[in-house]
């Protein structure tokens, strides 16, 4: 185990990794998957898990090193939501007054917890709960060792988060325009036939969708594959000049 005020070159050559990598190449799992096996190697912990929130404190996810560790901390949260909300905590979970989470504690082998905050520029986005085996493994001087790591951690998961974000509003978007990009082209080519305004033309297609009992999209994307259909390709023999005809006349 490193000395603690000291953080091993591994975890520091890690955070500075995770930080680095662009957001959108980030794979937000394997990154809380690997921090919890390595925190685990690094420090000779018994278990580690990760817990990310949504903006609202709800779980979005939850990994780790194994799944006793992630077990305990769901029952953990469950049993004890205040507890969640510190930034430090650590406790001897056998000694709990809830006698589910001091019996589960004992029988998976993690009677120490230590629980460490993930905060981001706009709020707490996860949290990282540390598991050992035996009093003195985890100590609030080696919680505040890592809060530095913990720190880099948030804001890379906020960045994260802000990137996914944008990522799904650009998705959504993208779809409602290949949605009403039939409607649009309708709506042009029925003012050009009828020689009416575009409320007009909507209100076409909408009295049509009416009638067929479908969607004005569908009625839309019909009439725009039918004219498609209507139009006829120039003939070949068209397109291609006729050969000049030489010689004597008769």
């Amino acid at each position: 185990m490193p000395d603690v005020g000291h953080p091993p070159p591994e975890l520091v050559e890690f955070a500075l990794e995770a930080a680095s990598t662009s957001v959108a190449e980030l794979d937000v799992p394997a990154l809380l998957q690997r921090t919890c096996h390595t925190l685990t190697e690094l420090y000779g912990l018994a278990g580690c898990a990760a817990v990310l929130l949504d903006s609202t404190g709800s779980v979005r996810a939850m990994l780790g090193s194994h799944p006793a560790a992630v077990q305990l901390t769901r029952l953990m949260r469950e049993m004890d939501e205040d507890s969640a909300r510190r930034e430090y905590v650590v406790q001897d979970l056998t000694q709990s007054k809830r006698m589910d989470l001091a019996q589960a504690a004992g029988q998976v082998g993690l009677p120490i917890s230590a629980m460490v905050a993930l905060p981001g520029p706009t709020g707490l986005v996860g949290r990282l709960q540390l598991f050992a085996a035996e009093p003195g493994t985890v100590t609030l001087d080696l919680l505040a060792e890592l809060r530095p790591f913990a720190l880099l951690l948030g804001a890379t998961l906020d960045n994260a988060e802000a990137y996914q974000h944008s990522a799904s509003m650009v998705a959504k978007l993208a779809d409602a325009l290949d949605e009403q990009r039939p409607v649009e082209q309708a709506k042009g080519m029925l003012t050009e036939r009828h020689q009416v305004d575009l409320d007009a033309a909507y209100r076409m297609l909408r009295e049509q969708a009416r009638r067929h009992a479908t969607s004005v999209r569908a009625v839309a994307a019909d009439l725009v594959n039918q004219s498609w259909k209507a139009a006829k390709p120039v003939p070949e023999q068209a397109a291609t000049p006729a050969p000049e005809h030489t010689g004597d006349r008769r």
